[in-house]
């Protein structure tokens, strides 16, 4: 626990405005259970910036006792993490200029996906610090664009921003000018002018101040109410030097609706300073956080991840320890220093780097200055990573600077700071040499590379550090615990193959632990270690470099994939077709699979589960890893599921296209270049009629592509990815690959599609997402009768669909959320009548609701702007997952329940009317396959009686935004597989009601009850 023995050592996460973590300690691998970050106020002169992220927070008369570290993780449990941030502002720079400066860097400190922000958070501002916070906020809801059920961009800042902000449980305000101050100009007038001749300058930067201060309150206001965070306040009673109270308590209170305690024997600059636990300044701030956060409290227990092993760290520590002292050899006011790690690829270094940049021995070191982190890749895209490193900077990137002139605006810039930076895998002095920019006093530059060469350089001059494989021993401890969990674990049989095998391995880490996953589970040392063992060592006896042999060792992972299923080899091999350190949602990996036919798109079993399982085999066999898992597989969770695949294996995947016997003509078959920063088409797609391209499958995700050429002709081609280039037209070349099953086009900035695209009968998945300049879709996709997957989320030119989408009878999943300006039709023309009068024109026609309803064969229908609910959607007896936006609705269809037999997740989402949901949706037998149930209704007054029978798998049930709904039924203990019961932004009576219900009826016990927030 905390003791009062002085202010200890923050670690500093990043940024020129760095966030201070005050508890827990630096390394505490802890859990978490509450997060409060606090805001100093605008300080007076620069001397006082330096530590005015503890001073502000101090014990009153105790100068070395920082209360919220001393105090909090005493009263609030040791599972809190706090913070304290800090911004170089202070009244001679212009504070107005700065506040939103300072909370547009704030919000990338605070979205980074590097943390995690999951549990309630509660922001605290002195003075100047809560308009930073109360910017901050603005920011985060503006961010917050984007709608649920988000599948393919979970990893968007949007999103994280959304999480950010639906977790902010409560914010407390300590003499906060909401409305502005009369008296604060004057006091800091007479404050400075004996001490600066340039009072007037101070004064013009103050004005700007005081202005713009009731937008912003009616800003934060709304956002406050809207999403339920609880507010208090605390005003100051004493004046400070005879010059009255600065903030009076009109304008301490922000609101009429807060409450605002007035701490009577404190000014201005101690109203943040409890001078002990019971002075009301600590006291009621506790007692807020107490009870917000039992209200807000999650229980989250019962998540189901996969295993994960322990992390692959041995023989580090000294290497560590080792580059501890390099980098931490000179002073602040030290020369630039560069330090480099070389060995070849898998043996571990950007674990090494990992660890050197959290280590809190390096972040004592360069307190205060900024970090900065890059991956910088074989090619990497420098335009791309400088602007990365404004945004580190606070700055604002440059969109049409050339590489030149960014790099010099990037010195002048880091040449003021001193920075810690970070460049991993680096592989050409070219690269370094453009990114060789952090030269400020006391500067470090840490990289990592295959290349000694690069490192021995006449000027920079680079400290070397040779990463070698594992010690025997740890090598030995290394396998075992991927292949038995721990070495006491070894059956004796095994033991001397085990030993063996990992000594085959040369001791790198991702060797050991790919080949370690392999061998886990096998017990025959005949049949099944015995022929391993033959094997790598047949590799050694062949002629090649260190780089193929251990290729040819990691390949024994995919070889032996066969053995869990056929499918996982070609599911492995996918992944080569991203550029490095890509993260893979779920969903995009589903619907590929689904287009290249390795996942069925209908059968008894879930496609979406059978996918999970592929995917969850991967990962056990340490080829690819889990970036963020929710729970247990449901497919309402599906869109936070994230992989990504280490760049050797990676690379490992292209050694096999090339050089396996197994995989025939792979490199004539494959063209796989995503991320290589082409502006132009590579060779192998172009092909005319009498010499056509044999290529079946080709990715140039992520380059500089603007056009198709035309001399294009692949007719074997299946896989076309172009996501991510900046398309401005697409030609009529795409009817160059008759057989294409799989079109990713997102990003594009074309205004239309081909009325081509009609002719690709075989495509099965085509993406168009983000593609914000589209505006019409031709009335020929009517023709592609075998799509299964179409995406059109965040077209937001995108006017209608055409009345041709009638034409894709196999569509199973129609994903067109986000396209604000799309509109229906208010009724169509239906089959028969097209089938009547055949010559009419529908391409100039829009599509409706009822449209899409004929399209039986949709399993995922995610659709908004819907006015009405057409008769005809009882068709849709195949849906599994459907998300509803109404608009102006009042009731549902009472049928709804048994035509949704097969229907697993369902969200409503209705601002409007709607007050009750038909009674039939809880009756027996209604929804029998419904696993996720989120109702997301302002206007809903109750929630119908269950009935037993009813919802018989239902496990996730969630209520959002239901501001009138006061209590749920007792008869919810009829829901026997309910696993989550969720509240968010409801009621408090209906929380109360709740817990009412649990000590009523035990199966109300059951359920992991979780209450985001509550209203009151």
């Amino acid at each position: 626990m905390p003791s009062s023995g002085g202010i200890r050592h923050a670690c500093v996460l990043k940024s020129d405005w760095p966030v201070h973590q005050l508890w827990p300690p630096s390394g505490d691998k802890r859990g978490t259970d509450l997060d409060i970050v606090f805001f100093h106020g605008l300080q007076l002169t620069a001397n006082d910036i330096n530590h005015a992220w503890t001073s502000t927070w101090t014990q009153r008369g105790h100068d070395n006792v920082c209360w919220p570290q001393e105090w909090l993780p005493c009263d609030l449990g040791e599972a809190v993490r706090i913070f304290s941030v800090s911004y170089d502002v202070h009244i001679l720079t212009s504070p107005h200029d700065h506040v939103s400066e300072i909370a547009d860097n704030l919000f990338q400190n605070f979205v980074d996906r590097r943390y995690e922000w999951k549990r309630p958070i509660f922001l605290i501002g002195h003075s100047f610090g809560g308009l930073v916070l109360k910017n901050l906020v603005v920011k985060l809801e503006r961010e917050s664009t984007t709608r649920y059920p988000i599948n393919s961009f979970s990893e968007s800042t949007a999103l994280r921003a959304k999480a950010f902000l639906r977790n902010v449980r409560g914010v407390a305000f300590y003499a906060v000018p909401h409305t502005g101050s009369t008296n604060i100009p004057t006091y800091v007038n007479k404050l400075l002018r004996c001490k600066n001749r340039h009072h007037r300058r101070i004064m013009a930067n103050i004005e700007p101040y005081r202005r713009d201060m009731n937008l912003l309150s009616v800003d934060f206001d709304r956002i406050v109410t809207e999403n339920e965070i609880n507010i208090y306040a605390f005003c100051e009673g004493k004046p400070m030097e005879q010059e009255g109270i600065l903030v009076e308590f009109s304008s301490a209170q922000q609101s009429a609706r807060n409450n605002c305690y007035k701490v009577e024997d404190a000014d201005h600059m101690e109203v943040c300073k409890p001078p002990s636990k019971a002075h009301p300044s600590y006291a009621l701030l506790l007692q807020f956080i107490i009870t917000c956060g039992q209200v807000a409290r999650e229980f989250d227990q019962a998540l189901q991840k996969f295993h994960d092993l322990p992390p692959s760290t041995f023989g580090q520590e000294s290497y560590v320890k080792r580059l501890e002292t390099l980098v931490t050899s000179e002073g602040s006011n030290g020369a630039p220093r560069y330090v480099g790690v070389w060995g070849m690829g898998g043996v571990g270094k950007t674990l090494l780097l990992e660890k050197v940049n959290g280590s809190p021995t390096v972040r004592r070191h360069f307190q205060g200055a900024v970090f900065i982190w890059l991956t910088v890749r074989q090619t990497p895209d420098v335009m791309a990573l400088y602007r990365t490193l404004s945004e580190e900077l606070g700055l604002k990137p440059k969109e049409h600077a050339n590489p030149e002139d960014y790099k010099r605006y990037l010195h002048t810039q880091f040449i003021q700071r001193r920075v810690f930076l970070v460049l991993d895998d680096v592989w050409k002095d070219k690269a370094f040499e453009s990114l060789d920019l952090a030269k400020g006093k006391g500067s470090v530059t840490l990289l990592s590379t295959r290349n000694q060469s690069l490192l021995e350089r006449g000027s920079p001059r680079i400290s070397q550090v040779q990463m070698t494989p594992l010690s025997k021993e740890d090598s030995w401890s290394l396998f075992c615990v991927h292949a038995f969990r721990e070495p006491s674990n070894v059956p004796g049989e095994l033991e001397v193959f085990a030993h063996l095998i990992a000594e085959e391995c040369e001791g790198l880490p991702l060797a050991l632990k790919v080949i370690g996953r392999a061998m886990y589970g096998k017990i025959s040392p005949e049949l099944q270690w015995e022929p391993v063992l033959k094997k790598l060592r047949r590799s050694r006896m062949q002629e090649r470099t260190v780089e193929e042999e251990l290729y040819e060792c990691l390949k024994l992972g995919y070889d032996v994939l066969s053995e869990d299923d056929e499918r996982l080899k070609d599911c492995f091999l996918h992944f080569a077709a991203f550029p490095e350190d890509h993260e893979f949602s779920f969903t995009d990996i589903f619907c590929h699979w689904v287009g290249e036919g390795w996942i069925p798109g209908n059968g008894e079993d879930d496609p979406r589960a059978d996918a999970f399982s592929l995917l969850k085999k991967l990962c056990e066999r340490s080829l690819i890893e889990s970036i963020q898992l929710e729970e247990e597989f449901v497919v309402s969770d599906e869109y936070f599921l994230e992989f990504k695949i280490h760049d050797v294996l990676r690379d490992v995947a292209f050694y096999i296209l090339k050089n396996d016997s197994s995989v025939p003509s792979a490199e004539l078959l494959y063209l796989y270049q995503p991320g290589q920063n082409l502006k132009f088409l590579p060779q192998g797609l172009e092909g005319t009629l009498e010499e056509p391209s044999k290529v079946r499958r080709v990715s140039l995700y992520q380059n500089k592509l603007q056009y198709l050429p035309e001399n294009l002709y692949a007719p074997e081609l299946v896989c076309l990815l172009l996501g991510g280039n900046p398309m401005y037209a697409l030609d009529s070349s795409l009817n160059s690959f008759p057989k294409l099953r799989i079109l990713d086009l997102r990003n594009g900035r074309f205004g239309s599609l081909p009325e081509e695209i009609g002719e690709l009968e075989d495509l099965v998945y085509l993406d168009l997402s983000e593609c914000r300049n589209l505006q019409t879709i031709p009335d020929t996709v009517r023709n592609l009768h075998k799509l299964k997957c179409l995406m059109i989320r965040h077209c937001l030119e995108l006017k209608y669909l055409p009345s041709g989408v009638v034409g894709l009878t196999s569509l199973q999943k129609l994903d067109i959320l986000n396209c604000e300006n799309l509109s229906w039709a208010e009724h169509t023309s239906s089959s028969t009548a097209r089938a009547e009068f055949p010559d009419h024109d529908y391409a100039t026609n829009r599509a409706s609701f009822e449209d899409i309803c004929e399209l039986s064969s949709l399993t995922e229908l995610s659709i908004v702007e819907v006015v009405k609910i057409p008769h005809n959607i009882s068709a849709l007896s195949n849906l599994k997952i459907l998300y509803l936006q109404l608009r102006n609705l009042t009731t549902l269809p009472v049928n709804m329940p048994h035509w949704c037999m097969q229907l697993q997740q369902l969200e409503i989402d209705n601002s409007g009317s709607l007050k009750y949901l038909p009674k039939s949706f809880t009756c027996c037998g209604a929804f029998p396959a419904l696993i996720n149930l989120k109702i997301n209704c302002t206007r809903l007054v109750e929630f119908p009686e269950v009935e037993d029978g009813a919802l018989s798998k239902l496990r996730i049930l969630e209520f959002s935004c239901c501001h009138s709904l006061k209590t749920l039924p007792l008869s919810l203990n009829y829901l026997t597989s309910l696993k989550k019961l969720i509240l968010s932004i409801c009621p408090k009576t209906l929380y109360e009601s709740c817990m009412q219900n649990c000590e009523k009826a035990a199966v109300w016990r059951t359920p992991i009850f979780t209450c985001f927030r509550t209203m009151d």
